[in-house]
């Protein structure tokens, strides 16, 4: 049984399943409407990132965890009914934040981001210059392969990149040697058994640090799996740790016993190679056939599966994005805020993007939110909207002004989402906003491009319009 839900789903319950389409949305027959409902929507679940009972399920993050924790827990997935005074029923799933794939009750929920395969690559590709695209590979090699997929590719090529900055992971061994040259100690057996009456040579036993093979292996291994995916470009970000790899390959395929070596292996245990723990983690995934299924579900009352926090990812894309045009400037990514910190009540904020020029010290803050955004009110939640306008306060006087950052859908003029002055008051000169990049399903990588440089635009005319305002009132 499997059900494909989006993000952010049914936020304000608009679509209710009654009983003649609940079966539809699972791919059930009419049979089987009656035990949907009493298995799943009998009683209300939820799951959250703080749920006790997720403990198979892979959370993966694509920044600094900070402000979810200050935040609280996130909603993941829920199924609910509502009953009314007719005894008829609607019900109701929600999704939050997360894309990914969760087992429960033998029903596979696949939660996908909503604006197509090709927004979710040019994220990942602007995150840290990787180009995922399957052209790139010979006909031959082409694999087909899904959203989750490309984000698990991401995230090994991210992470190994990072893990390598000190080394690839080495151990010392005993090695030993027979030659003219003493290294280390004689080997006193050896000698007597092999080299008495002396001929010139000695064996020796000396210590010395070689890398770690299971881990070279399945590191090796999994890069190569990735090249048959998208082609050699994937490895251009960590060419020359894969050719380390290439060089020191056993030329044995990693074996299930292999992986489970490497990941287990004392190495790890050292904080100079700690980071690896995850690299592996990508790489079981991608090489146990690298379809993000559960090959295993002995356990079918438990919950499994991996999801991804899409909202981190979308902050960092309008992070770098931000920091790539406007060189004079310094984009911040939750920069810390500590308010009140004396006081019982104190607390920290974590603002998604704080812009900084590097000479006035002027500055320009955001929230992104990856939520459906038609510009409608109910479309901005309570809390962003005065989470927000903290931000903007707190920065003053050298803010020009802050907003709301979305990907925007639908046919608007996003300039009636502009305030020239904060609360819409004239009384001041910070404007808050509302904008993003316009996205669909149906779009390709140069619309995407082209609203990405419009957006930018209008960010930079925000900033001289807001300066010209401030000027004016000092005059």
């Amino acid at each position: 049984m499997r059900v494909n839900l989006p993000t952010n789903h049914n936020y304000y319950q608009e679509y209710p399943l009654t009983e003649n389409v609940l079966g539809e949305r699972f791919g059930a027959g009419f049979k089987e409407v009656d035990e949907i409902k009493s298995k799943f929507f009998s009683s209300s679940f939820e799951f959250t990132t703080k749920d006790e009972t997720l403990e198979q399920v892979q959370i993966f993050n694509f920044k600094n965890n900070r402000k979810k924790l200050e935040e609280g827990e996130q909603l993941i997935l829920k199924l609910y009914a509502k009953e009314f005074l007719n005894k008829e029923k609607e019900y109701f799933i929600q999704t939050g934040l997360f894309a990914g794939i969760l087992y429960h009750k033998d029903c596979q929920f696949n939660i996908t981001t909503p604006y197509g395969d090709v927004f979710l690559k040019r994220m990942l590709n602007v995150i840290n210059d990787i180009y995922i695209d399957n052209r790139e590979a010979k006909a031959s090699e082409i694999k087909e392969t899904n959203e989750f997929q490309n984000i698990i590719a991401y995230l090994f090529i991210q992470s190994l990149e990072k893990a390598s900055v000190m080394g690839l992971p080495k151990e010392y061994k005993v090695q030993k040697q027979r030659s003219h040259k003493v290294r280390g100690k004689i080997d006193v057996n050896a000698y007597l058994k092999h080299d008495f009456p002396f001929q010139g040579k000695l064996t020796t036993i000396y210590r010395e640090q070689v890398y770690v093979q299971q881990i070279i292996d399945v590191l090796y291994l999994t890069c190569r799996k990735l090249e048959h995916s998208y082609g050699s470009e994937i490895h251009r970000k960590i060419h020359g740790i894969y050719q380390l790899l290439k060089q020191n390959y056993s030329g044995i395929y990693a074996q299930h016993r292999t992986v489970e070596e490497a990941k287990k292996h004392n190495v790890l245990q050292n904080p100079m190679f700690s980071n690896f723990k995850n690299v592996l983690k990508y790489a079981e995934i991608i090489l146990k056939d690298y379809d993000l299924t559960i090959q295993n579900q002995n356990n079918k009352l438990s919950t499994c599966g991996y999801l991804f926090d899409i909202s981190q990812l979308f902050e960092v894309y309008l992070e770098k994005l931000l920091s790539r045009y406007f060189t004079d400037w310094t984009v911040t990514g939750q920069e810390e805020l500590n308010v009140y910190s004396d006081l019982f009540y104190g607390r920290k904020m974590f603002p998604d993007l704080v812009m900084k020029h590097t000479e006035t010290n002027e500055i320009v803050v955001f929230d992104a939110k990856f939520k459906k955004m038609e510009i409608r009110k109910q479309d901005v939640d309570r809390s962003d909207f005065y989470q927000i306008h903290s931000y903007i306060q707190y920065y003053q006087p050298n803010v020009l002004f802050g907003g709301l950052l979305y990907p925007l859908s639908g046919n608007i003029n996003i300039l009636k989402a502009h305030s020239e002055s904060l609360f819409a008051k004239g009384n001041n000169q910070y404007a808050f906003i509302v904008d993003g990049i316009f996205v669909q399903t149906n779009m390709v990588l140069e619309d995407i491009i082209l609203n990405e440089n419009k957006f930018l635009l209008r960010i930079k005319d925000l900033i001289t319009t807001s300066r010209s305002a401030r000027y004016k009132e000092i005059l």
